[in-house]
């Protein structure tokens, strides 16, 4: 009896720590089946938490757990400290990065250096900006943004404004889409990488996100295209 009071008291200790009122969950869909979760978690204003992993049929036949880790200056979203450890059925993959403010480089443990801008976003910190900052304000603007080695200029459209069911209610939500062009040849600093790093970056991908337009500004939903493969990441009601 102690020992599940003791347990409770942790549990609610633990939320409290890292902030579990802010953890989102996401239905992970392909061709509109369910294929996984993922948990969205801001455990403080600078640092995200993404989790993706894997449910039913699909944990059986191609399995995945996949953390990214990311901080970020909370005045323009630059990325601080990028970690990802992947598990993909045998493919094990970490990847560990760092700015560096003295050299302006991002720093890959054990891998290589890049210069960089002030700032410089990756894909997260930009998700998380869209989770901040008003629609209008960062509509048609381009960002920096780091992926792994590679540099790109990144921005959202507003193609238009749309509702969204959720729990009942009608959600007012932005729905932008996503552009990411390179800005220099690319180079492969890692031989292989997980499924959403690997494929996101690609020119024919077609990126899409819903953001509600109140003060919350939850990712309702997010889309990826590629031919005719579609995944689709939609909030849990």
């Amino acid at each position: 009896m102690r020992l599940k009071i003791y347990l409770t008291a942790l549990g609610v200790s633990l939320s409290v720590l890292f902030g579990s009122v802010d953890t989102l969950y996401y239905d992970l869909t392909i061709f509109g089946i369910k294929c996984g979760e993922i948990s969205y978690l801001y455990p403080q204003n600078n640092q995200l938490f993404i989790t993706t992993y894997s449910t039913g049929l699909i944990d059986y036949v191609f399995p995945f757990k996949n953390d990214y880790n990311t901080t970020f200056d909370t005045s323009f979203y630059g990325v601080q400290h990028y970690n990802k450890i992947i598990r993909q059925g045998d493919f094990k993959q970490r990847l560990s990065g760092k700015w560096d403010a003295s050299s302006k480089k991002i720093e890959y443990e054990k891998l290589e250096s890049f210069q960089r801008p002030d700032s410089c976003m990756n894909l997260f910190t930009f998700f998380a900006r869209l989770n901040k900052e008003q629609g209008d304000m960062l509509d048609t603007q381009w960002f920096p943004v780091e992926h792994e080695g590679n540099l790109f200029k990144s921005r959202v459209l507003i193609a238009d404004t749309v509702k969204i069911e959720s729990n009942g209610y009608s959600v007012l939500c932005n729905h932008f889409r996503l552009d990411l062009i390179p800005l220099n040849d690319q180079i492969k600093m890692l031989d292989r990488s997980d499924y959403f790093s690997q494929n996101i970056t690609r020119p024919e991908a077609i990126k899409q996100v819903w953001v509600e337009q109140n003060n919350a500004r939850r990712i309702m939903k997010a889309s990826v295209k590629i031919g005719p493969v579609s995944v689709t990441a939609t909030l849990r009601q």
